[in-house]
Formats: structure tokens, C-alpha cells, sequence
């Protein structure tokens, strides 16, 4: 067991690795704190190297989108440890032991910026906004650790010694606390977008970080019973509301464009983890989600396939809606270079197999001499501007138990958005992401809503749906799910489903569906962490 603790800390002590393609790499001999944070120079690297922790496959590479929803499925032939099948345990090394340590191995590295930057001599103003900065990476880490486990131990400082990792779990409501502190000092310290290097957190991600954060507070007070969750829809709604106002964030005109890799950082981006090829900073995204191939995927600019699109996904777009439908669960496979072939055209049905994709962060068609699948640079979009629009209209529904007018605007903008086309609006143009763009507005595509006619729960329901159509396949899904109190029920409500144009439900949905219960809203505490910690308890159910 000490030999196990003696790695977790050496580990933990020199993790500051890597870094994103805005600033130089850090220096591996300076990588210890003492030697680091000696500087101006130091201080601005160790930050960097603590945004580079948000590339692990723990946090936002590739681990995060493989729990399944009614949205997104493993593939049947790997799930993963169970986590495909809802058969998961604490010894889960596939899934859930990366979350864990991988979350915590980035806590630390924000830590240790947050110790050592006060006692560097430097300008105040940078001092400042670096910390905030590395407070903003700390908060965003807990965020999802207590989404997905729970009470969990914060650590307010780096961890440096074996007595170190002997701490119990905080309360979630403790640990909302302390990162809403953080992010307050962020929208105090943090620059705006245009002022700062391109993938740094801004006051506007600390905002949006805030408004979620708020969001799913009020939710899950609601799911719960612990209360009404008014006050923490109200601060969502404001925070929300002055990202929008700000009017440094905007749709992108064309859907598929929000998700070009030649197209990076656009305007609809507040914030995405960075990737670099060529530098080891490479990203896994397109290699799991995306389009499946025959023949020679490696070269095509295909996928593997692992995460698939539930068929249940694809209906819930309306039959207009044609560009975010395709382009997020197309049912078409690559066969050769700059081929692709429709199943539907093959005589397979998806419950022979022929399951729709998570198209989003395709890679084909492939338009690089040096395209490298397993070294590609997609960035993770933690935060987008269409996200804000979504959080600001369900804080207003909660808070005025029904929509007004704001609300209206905020989804019909989506749903304006939607009406752009490229080309002739085929599925030809779409898919093979025909260049250049020759964009058009289709008035018939998803006409506004009069949400004034709708109710509280007729507008939830759709801001439910709406999510789902506009962020699936971004590692959402799930999170929602759980703080709505959803997860089983709609896992479940898949069992019996035929969509349009099937005669069976999804093929082979009993296999989630018979094991999905509602302690599956946390997911354990792994086994490895008990050897570490012997004040650790585990979560029910496990």
C-alpha cells in the first residue's frame, strides 16, 4: 500500500505537464513548485502547465462523453468495464478510476499556483488574474468531480506528503461554496475575450461557469426536495444574462461551423480545452465519435466508433431541422477517401447493426497532406455561446414558473440559427462539408415558437429536448440527466421505443435498461482511492 501512495505522490508532485498552443511549454526541470514559482516567468507557466491538466483523458480528452444516456450509447462490442451496460463497480479502471484521478491530479496543479503565485514578486494586475485564472481551472475540476461523486475532499492546497492524502469527503454544499468564491474573485481579476491569449479563461467563462454551476444547484434542490432552487435560478438567470449583454459571444451563422477544426476559438466559443498536433497535445475526440468507416479508417477520416447515437436522438429533431439532425447523429459510413455511403441505401436497418454516429466532431472529409489519426488538434467546447442562451432560458422558466418573452427570444434564436443552409441544403452538401460555403436562409426550417402559449411544463420540456438537440455528443448529456432526475426514467422510457422508420426498439437497449438504477445519479469512489485514503467512504449502491 505505501508503494502505491509513494507513486500517487510523485504523480501528484510533478504533474505539471504539457501545456496549450498559447504560451511555450514548461520547462520539465522546473516542474516541481519550489523550482517553478520562483518568477514572473515561472508563475505564468505553472498556470499554463495547470491547463494542460484539462487535456488528460480523465477530464476533457475522452473519458467524460462514454457514460451512456438516452442520447449516447457505447458500442455493443466494448462497454467499457460496464459502464456501457450500467454494471460498473468501484473497481472500474476504465472510466471511472481516470475521472478520479485525473480531476484530482489537475486540483492539484491549480493548488499549487494558488499557493506560490501570492509570494512571487510581480505585477500585481497579472498576479491577480493568473491566480483567478488557476482558480477558474480549480473550480471547473471540482464542478464536475461533485457531479460525479458526490461529497469529495477539498483540497486547499497542494498535496506534498503521504499525510496529505488521509482526508474525508466535504459536503457538495461545502465544496459549491468554496468554488463559487473562487469564481467571484475570477469575474473581478479575469480579462475579456480579445484582451487575453486565446484559450485562457475570461470573465465571461467565469460567468457561464457560474451560471451552470447556479443551474444545477437549483436543480437538484428541486429533484431532491430541499427546496424550490428560486434563488440559484435567479443568480443563473443574471450571470447569463450579463454574458449576453456583454456582446462578445455570438451564434455562428452555420451550425457544422461551430465545430470546424479550421474554425477553432469562433465566436460562438467562451471556452474550450486547446489542442495542438504535432506537439503531443493531441486530442481523442474524432477518434471515438464521429463517422465509422470501411476499408482504411486510419487514412479516410473516420472514426472507431465507440460512442454511438441512440436512434431515440436522431427523432427528437423535427423533420426540418435536417442540418443539426444529420450532422449530430448521421446515419451514413466513410468508404474511401472522400466517399461516403448512406446505410439506408444499403438495405440495413440500425437494428442490424448500422447504428447511427455522433457525427459532431467528425474529421471527415480529411483536407490535410499531413492528417494524422491518432495526432489530431480538435478542441473540447467546454462553454458556448448557445449553452448560455439554453442555461438563461430554463433560470427564467424556474424563476417565473413559465416563459416570457426573454425566453422566447433565447430559444427561437436557436432555432433561427437551424434555418441556415449550405448550398442546396442536401444531405450531399452537408456531409461532405462542401467549401466554400454558399449560405442560404430557409424561413421553412423550424419556424419560431410562440412560447407565450406554452406553460412550465411544456417549456421545460422542450429546454429538455432542446439541449439534447443543440449540445449532445459534448459530454452534457448525462449531467443533465442526473440533476433533473432523468437518468433512469429516460434510460428506461428507451426500452419500449420504436422512432419513425423502425419496427423494434433499440437494438439491444435492455442491456442498459435492465440495470440502470437511481444509484447510478454518482458514481463510485474507486477502489484505488481507499488505498490511498483511509478516511474515504464509498457512495450507496456500490
Amino acid at each position: 500500500m505505501k508503494s502505491i501512495k509513494i507513486i500517487f505522490v510523485l504523480l501528484i508532485v510533478f504533474g505539471v505537464v504539457g501545456c496549450s498552443d498559447f504560451l511555450e511549454e514548461v520547462p520539465e526541470s522546473f516542474a516541481a513548485p519550489e523550482n517553478l514559482y520562483v518568477d514572473e516567468s515561472g508563475a505564468i507557466q505553472g498556470v499554463t502547465g495547470a491547463y494542460g491538466a484539462l487535456q488528460r483523458p480523465g477530464v476533457y480528452n475522452e473519458i467524460g462523453y462514454f457514460l451512456v444516456t438516452d442520447v449516447t450509447r457505447q458500442a455493443v462490442w466494448n462497454v467499457w468495464g460496464g459502464t456501457g451496460t450500467f454494471v460498473y463497480t468501484s473497481e472500474n479502471a476504465e472510466i471511472i478510476l481516470p475521472l478520479w484521478r485525473d480531476h484530482f491530479l489537475g486540483v492539484n496543479e491549480a493548488n499549487a499556483a494558488i499557493s506560490n503565485i501570492p509570494a512571487v514578486d510581480m505585477d500585481i494586475d497579472l498576479k491577480n488574474q493568473l491566480l483567478a485564472e488557476a482558480k477558474f481551472i480549480k473550480s471547473l475540476l471540482y464542478f464536475n468531480l461533485v457531479r460525479y461523486f458526490g461529497d469529495v475532499p477539498y483540497r486547499e492546497t497542494e498535496v506534498s506528503s503521504l499525510d496529505d492524502l488521509e482526508v474525508p469527503r466535504d459536503p457538495v454544499s461545502y465544496v459549491y461554496e468554496r468554488i463559487i468564491e473562487d469564481l467571484e474573485f475570477g469575474v473581478e481579476h479575469l480579462g475579456v475575450k480579445g484582451e487575453v491569449e486565446t484559450g485562457r479563461a475570461t470573465v465571461d467563462a467565469a460567468k457561464t461557469l457560474l451560471a451552470k454551476i447556479y443551474l444545477t444547484r437549483g436543480s437538484m434542490a428541486k429533484r431532491d426536495g430541499t427546496g424550490d432552487g428560486k434563488a440559484d435560478f435567479q443568480k443563473a438567470m443574471d450571470y447569463a444574462k450579463e454574458v449576453i449583454d456583454g456582446g462578445r459571444y455570438s451564434l455562428v451563422e452555420y451550425y457544422p461551423d461551430v465545430f470546424a477544426n479550421d474554425n477553432k476559438n469562433n465566436s460562438e466559443i467562451i471556452f474550450a480545452v486547446q489542442y495542438m498536433s504535432g506537439v503531443g497535445e493531441t486530442s481523442r475526440i474524432g477518434m471515438n465519435m464521429g463517422i465509422n468507416g470501411q476499408g482504411d479508417q486510419l487514412v479516410n477520416g473516420s472514426s472507431w466508433g465507440n460512442i454511438t447515437a441512440t436512434d431515440y436522438y436522431s427523432s427528437m429533431f423535427d423533420p426540418t431541422d435536417i442540418v443539426r439532425r444529420e450532422w449530430n447523429t448521421p446515419w451514413i459510413t466513410v468508404d474511401g477517401p472522400n466517399s461516403l455511403i448512406e446505410w439506408e441505401n444499403m438495405g440495413a436497418g440500425p437494428q442490424e447493426g448500422a447504428q447511427r454516429r455522433i457525427g459532431k466532431f467528425r474529421r471527415f472529409p480529411v483536407r490535410s497532406a499531413s492528417y494524422n489519426f491518432f495526432d489530431h488538434d480538435t478542441n473540447w467546447p467546454v462553454f458556448r455561446y448557445a449553452e448560455v442562451l439554453l442555461i438563461y432560458a430554463e433560470a427564467i422558466n424556474e424563476v417565473n414558473n413559465g416563459p416570457n418573452s426573454e425566453v422566447e427570444w433565447a430559444l427561437n434564436e436557436l432555432r433561427k440559427r437551424a434555418r441556415t443552409v449550405n448550398g442546396d441544403g442536401t444531405k450531399y452538401y452537408l456531409h461532405y462539408d462542401v467549401r466554400p460555403r454558399v449560405l442560404s436562409y430557409n424561413a421553412a426550417i423550424l419556424p419560431d415558437i410562440a412560447f407565450s402559449t406554452y406553460d412550465y411544463a411544456q417549456t421545460m420540456k422542450y429546454i429538455e429536448d432542446e439541449r439534447a438537440r443543440e449540445l449532445g455528443g459534448e459530454a452534457k448529456r448525462w449531467f443533465d440527466l442526473v440533476r433533473w432526475g432523468k437518468l433512469v426514467e429516460n434510460v428506461k422510457f428507451l426500452l419500449d421505443y420504436i422512432p419513425d422508420g423502425r419496427t423494434q426498439p433499440e437494438r439491444a437497449w435492455d442491456l442498459q435498461a435492465s440495470n440502470v438504477d437511481e444509484h447510478h445519479l454518482l458514481l463510485p469512489i474507486p477502489n484505488q482511492e481507499f488505498q490511498e485514503n483511509t478516511l474515504m467512504t464509498q457512495n450507496p449502491g456500490y
